[in-house]
């Protein structure tokens, strides 16, 4: 089986700024991958590529296999976005009903049950989604990516906005999952948390893959780990 991700010299820019040149990196079925990297770096338009919200200028992006802005692929792929906004006009129970009926899901108020339960969103299911606290928010958006059951998790800062009890919620459903998992974190702690390898992006391409646990064992005495992903990435 190929790659669940894969960028072959992909490269990309705004108006203003070059941000991918020629990257090339795979994330293999069923691994856990977090993207690390400096502010602006494109850790956030490496996951819109890989989601196919974004074109590589050029290059190739593949998703299992296929380009992720096809509609087989998508139905694939769940994304959440930094700072992710559901609909604010519908409710708690509309959006993620929305949402399994957009990815085709069969049984979709057994689904949406499903989601409103593992998210402990059960008391605010008729709550108009605008009324929610950010917090809350984040977990309706994390019940919408979860609804249709997706084989490739794309995530930007899936931690954020969570209270302590349900970041540990979200660690226990992504560890015993076996989706292929990609996120962008500036949190090492976060990483280490929700996946198996790390990324270190850096000058648009990716400059090292592997275990945290590899930069662990080359730690000098009295030196954090943080300190030592730092001057890599320089």
């Amino acid at each position: 089986m190929g790659a669940a991700i894969y960028f072959s010299n992909v490269s990309f820019g705004y108006s203003d700024k070059d941000v991918l040149s020629e990257a090339t990196f795979a994330v293999n079925p069923s691994e856990k991958v977090s993207i690390i990297g400096a502010n602006g770096v494109g850790k956030s338009t490496t996951l819109k590529l890989a989601a196919g919200l974004l074109r590589p200028r050029g290059g190739s992006v593949q998703v299992l296999g296929m380009s992720p802005d096809t509609r087989e692929v998508k139905g694939h792929i769940g994304y959440l976005p930094e700072d992710a906004t559901p609909y604010l006009l519908l409710s708690v129970q509309e959006n993620i009903e929305y949402s399994a009926v957009l990815r085709g899901v069969k049984e979709v108020s057994e689904a949406t049950e499903e989601m409103l339960e593992l998210f402990d969103l059960t008391h605010y299911r008729l709550a108009k989604a605008q009324s929610l606290s950010r917090g809350n928010l984040q977990r309706l958006s994390l019940a919408i990516m979860f609804v249709h059951k997706p084989d490739v998790l794309i995530m930007d800062e899936p931690l954020n906005y969570l209270d302590l009890s349900m970041q540990e919620t979200l660690v226990k459903i992504i560890k015993k999952s076996n989706s292929t998992v990609f996120l962008s974190t500036h949190v090492v702690s976060t990483a280490a948390r929700l996946t198996d390898k790390v990324m270190l992006l850096s000058n648009g391409r990716v400059i090292w893959k592997g275990e945290l646990s590899e930069v662990e064992s080359q730690l000098q005495k009295g030196e954090t780990i943080e300190a030592k992903l730092a001057k890599m990435l320089r």
